[in-house]
């Protein structure tokens, strides 16, 4: 099997590795499609992890794993698992001289059959790739409306969670202002209002209920608070090494403040749903599509290039 490689900060490599053997309560699974996190895996790119202080390299990155299910193991109900099953991985198992954050970026693997997520018939390959994305999103966003009113929420930032999360809050009622310095991802949102941003003050101050902070750039927190109106609501759906904001603002207008962590399972079958219903127009999202044997390419054009919204490698 191959594996994406990181040797050491902004090092990269593809290497081929053994394949841990088949037992029999896990399945084989043979890769379609990977994606790159452009939060997770820049950082560790980049030698640093919130979490993780000691990043520990030779690693294998990646949680989001498109694939087909190979062989299963002899113990494995046919109910969960039989051959030609679609799955989403979002990460493998640790291999032996590699660690792992968290090893999705591989051609093959052997999982427990507990790991592997079927992905419905009237889901893409290419959908897929946002399942944990869309499981994140949905779990910042599903307290935020509640039945009967329609609040006025901005989300700051339009990388995937912002898009997903936006067009959640949409869906569930509320009124959605996007905003984002980059036009070509305000222009693929789907909102109210849309604000593409040359200069801070091109937000509106004092006018939300909620602020979604989903650029994951510590900085917008002072801007999400200007926008907010008195005791409005800040949650942060980004990931962050630590965050700073000024606190005079925010006490005189008395905001709350709350983290979005890791999803669950509600939030899990949520955004299964939510995919299904929106399969064509999700499916834009994924806006460049390179072969994995070029690893370095690609994680600079999905690391770097600005209209690089969601990148799918093929394997």
């Amino acid at each position: 099997m191959d594996a994406i490689v990181f040797y050491a900060p902004h090092e990269i490599g593809l290497q081929s590795i053994p394949l841990p053997p088949l037992t029999p309560t896990s399945v084989r699974v043979a890769t379609k499609l990977t994606s790159i996190s452009a939060g997770t895996e820049r950082m560790t790119l980049e030698g640093r992890l919130p979490g993780m202080p000691q990043l520990r390299y030779p690693l294998i990155p990646g949680y989001e794993n498109v694939g087909e299910v190979i062989e299963v193991g002899a113990d494995v109900d046919p109910a969960q698992f039989q051959v030609g099953d679609r799955v989403f991985l979002p990460g493998t198992v640790r291999y032996e001289g590699f660690f792992s954050v968290f090893g999705g970026q591989v051609s093959e693997s052997v999982n427990d059959a507990k790991r592997p997520i079927k992905v419905p018939a009237g889901i893409s390959n290419e959908t897929a790739l946002l399942l944990a994305l869309g499981a994140t999103a949905h779990h910042g966003i599903r307290d935020l409306v509640a039945p009967g009113t329609r609040p006025s929420i901005l989300v700051l930032g339009q990388g995937i969670v912002g898009q997903l999360a936006a067009r959640m809050l949409t869906q569930y009622g509320a009124e959605v202002t996007i905003a984002d310095t980059i036009p070509f991802r305000v222009g693929l949102g789907e909102a109210d209002h849309f604000i593409v941003v040359h200069q801070e003050m091109d937000i509106p101050s004092d006018s939300f209920d909620v602020v979604v902070e989903a650029t994951g750039n510590v900085s917008c927190f002072d801007t999400a608070v200007r926008a907010l109106k008195k005791r409005g609501h800040l949650r942060s759906l980004g990931f962050y090494e630590d965050i700073r904001f000024a606190f005079g603002p925010a006490f005189i207008k008395e905001i709350r403040l709350d983290i979005a962590g890791e999803w669950d399972a509600t939030d899990l079958a949520a955004a299964l749903r939510f995919l299904a219903d929106h399969d064509a127009a999700l499916h834009q999202l994924i806006t460049h599509q390179l072969p994995a044997r070029d690893p370095n390419r690609a994680y600079t054009v999905a690391l770097r290039d600005p209209e690089c919204l969601k990148i799918a490698l093929t394997w």
